[in-house]
């Protein structure tokens, strides 16, 4: 039998970025909403995996390990090839599960690979579903707490540059269905700003880089969408949440670095070539599953930005952005076809791995703070 769970769990998926990881678990640890209970899937293979021990659990690191756990999600199972499991240093008795991923089952996977070991535990109320590439601030968990019991289903909160913190990145995404872009609800709006009504009515999801949710939604809406591979994932929950209403606590803030995995920078001569490849490819599946017909008119858009790429010097990533729409009328989903060539000199951040022809960009090492 499972023991009890946390009242809130936190899912972090991580890819070759422990100094990441680590600033994240360092910001839950200041946290005053202290039962929590964190599960991080490491998608990158065992190297990676045993760089994140070190890095989290050696000396100086954000974790102690725990000897002899003996719940039933301290051992592997399912897509988690293995388990290690810590406590939080100075977070109390918060427990923090590392996961070895069987494969790179990309951000949805990496999510489900726990989340569907939670989902028939008894013992918690929410999930929160938080990038490596974030710092919480002290209070936001318990903002994001507070909103969930005031029946809201999916609840974001002000997602904020991390070198520029008084402005805001989103308080959360609004999809048009003509379209096809998604907007940035609350772009630039200065931090601590209160958002109409009008504007968080807007809102079809809450960013993936920080959403909580609530068990009722999860039992309910089922999983995240693993067929995207990335990107897209957050939208598409969002979309099927059915009755749950969305919910925004603004107190809840959070500081994001963004693309220190993937390279998804908005300036074509550092973006790289799989971030321009699954935005294009995804959204025209998700098009095609939620907007009907309109999705020819998606295509168009998107052969605009691939033009796009082209007038501003970068012709390798117009010819993934048009590989990626295509691929996406055919419906191909998962994983890209290595024989892309995502790894085009273009982009810097674009070297795949020699020995993961699916692995992800790697990312630039940063020490936690």
């Amino acid at each position: 039998m499972t023991a009890d769970c946390a009242k809130l769990a936190v899912l972090i998926v991580a890819y070759r970025n422990p100094s990441d990881v680590e600033r994240c678990l360092k910001s839950l640890a200041r946290s005053r909403w202290t039962d929590f209970e964190v599960f991080v899937c490491e998608n990158g293979g065992r190297a990676a995996f045993a760089r994140l021990q070190d890095v989290l659990a050696g000396p100086g690191g954000a974790l102690r390990r725990i000897a002899g756990a003996a719940d039933a999600l301290d051992m592997p199972a399912g897509r988690l090839a293995e388990v290690v499991t810590c406590r939080l240093d100075g977070g109390g008795n918060n427990v923090v599960r590392l996961g070895l991923a069987i494969d790179n089952l990309g951000y949805g996977g990496g999510v489900n690979a726990w989340l569907a070991r939670l989902r028939d535990a008894p013992g918690w109320d929410a999930v929160l579903v938080l990038n490596p590439d974030t710092e919480i601030d002290q209070e936001c968990l318990s903002e994001l707490m507070a909103r969930s019991t005031e029946g809201f289903g999916m609840i974001g909160g002000t997602l904020v540059f991390d070198d520029v913190p008084d402005r805001v990145i989103n308080y959360g995404l609004r999809w048009s269905r003509w379209t096809g872009r998604v907007v940035a609800v609350g772009r630039n709006a200065p931090a601590g700003s209160e958002p109409s009504g009008k504007l968080l009515a807007s809102i079809d999801a809450v960013s993936g880089a920080c959403v909580l949710v609530t068990r009722a939604f999860v039992e309910d809406v089922g999983l995240m969408a693993e067929d995207y591979f990335l990107y897209i994932e957050d939208l598409d929950w969002g979309c099927r949440r059915g009755r749950h209403r969305i919910g925004f606590a603004g107190k809840a803030v959070i500081r994001h670095i963004g693309g220190t995995a993937i390279g998804s920078a908005v300036d074509p001569a550092k973006r790289s070539h799989l971030s321009v490849y699954l935005s294009a490819r995804n959204g025209i599946l998700y098009a095609r599953r939620f907007a009907g017909w309109r999705w020819v008119c998606h295509f168009a858009v998107g052969l605009l930005f691939a033009l796009r790429y082209l007038i501003k010097g970068s012709p390798g990533a117009a010819r993934v952005a048009l590989a990626g729409l295509l691929d996406g009328v055919k419906g191909k989903t998962g994983r890209p076809d290595v024989a892309l060539g995502l790894h085009n000199a273009d982009s810097p951040n674009s070297d795949l791995s020699n020995s993961d022809p699916w692995a992800l960009p790697a990312p630039t090492e940063r020490r936690g703070s």
